[in-house]
Parts: structure tokens; C-alpha cells; sequence
């Protein structure tokens, strides 16, 4: 079975962030399963976007979001202090302190004035609203 995919210009995030994705996990330690980029899902709706990432063992207070030139960039340094001390001798450890920072190139119809940012249970979700005047309308005829 075949699957069609439709590219859209307007609302497909860059073609880049793949790459940069790809980039960042040749690079990892192969002994770790995930590696140190969070998972995103990313949908669209009438009048909005979504980006939800998943951010475990995070809080709102460990991440940082920021736009500029309709780039949305989300990181977070989780500097484990704990792990790092001379007091705590570790019988096994398999959790890791890590960093990240992933960018989106974000549609040009996107209202980066209107961008809000939830933080629940581990998920990260950012709801980009769609510029009213990028939204369909309808255009009447006028009759001469």
C-alpha cells in the first residue's frame, strides 16, 4: 500500500529541522535510546498550530522558549548539581542529565505575537494561532 504525502509550503516546518535532528543523533552515544532531543509532534487545526514535546523528569521552570525571524527555538540545560558531587557515590545509573536545543522554522502565517506555552505532566505544548488575515474568507460578487 502506497501512501501519498502532500507538501504544502505554507505550513511544513523547514525541511532543515529533519536534518538538523539527524545531525544531532549521529552524534549521540550510541548506548543511549532516545538521545538528547525530545520528541515533537507537531499538527494543524483551522486556525492554529501545535507543537507538543515530550520534556520527562522537566519542569516549565528547566525550559526556555523563545521566536526571532519566525524561528521558534526550545532548550533547556538540566545541569544535574547532584550528580556531580563528591558526596554521592552512585550504585546504578542509568537516568542522565542532558541539554537541548531544538529550532522551527515556523509558517509564515503563524501569529508569533499570539504564541502561548503549556507545561503538563511532561508534555510541552505550544499553540501558535493563525494570523487573521492568513485565515480563508469568503468574497462576495458584487453585481454591476
Amino acid at each position: 500500500m502506497n501512501t501519498v504525502m502532500t507538501y504544502n509550503p505554507e505550513t511544513v516546518l523547514s525541511v532543515f529541522d529533519d536534518w538538523d535532528k539527524l545531525v544531532d543523533n549521529f552524534f549521540v552515544n550510541s548506548n543511549s535510546l532516545r538521545g538528547v532531543s525530545p520528541l515533537v509532534d507537531i499538527r494543524e487545526t483551522k486556525d492554529e498550530y501545535f507543537l507538543e514535546a515530550e520534556l520527562p523528569g522537566l519542569s516549565d521552570k528547566d525550559v526556555d522558549i523563545k521566536v526571532q525571524d519566525r524561528v521558534l527555538t526550545i532548550a533547556s540545560l538540566n545541569d544535574n548539581k547532584e550528580a556531580k558531587s563528591a558526596e554521592v557515590r552512585w550504585l546504578v545509573r542509568e537516568r542522565r542529565s542532558f541539554s537541548f536545543r531544538r529550532s522551527f522554522t515556523l509558517p509564515r502565517n503563524a501569529d508569533v505575537d499570539n504564541i502561548n506555552a503549556t507545561f503538563k505532566d511532561g508534555l510541552l505544548t505550544i499553540t501558535m494561532p493563525k494570523s487573521p488575515e492568513a485565515k480563508e474568507r469568503v468574497i462576495s460578487i458584487n453585481r454591476a
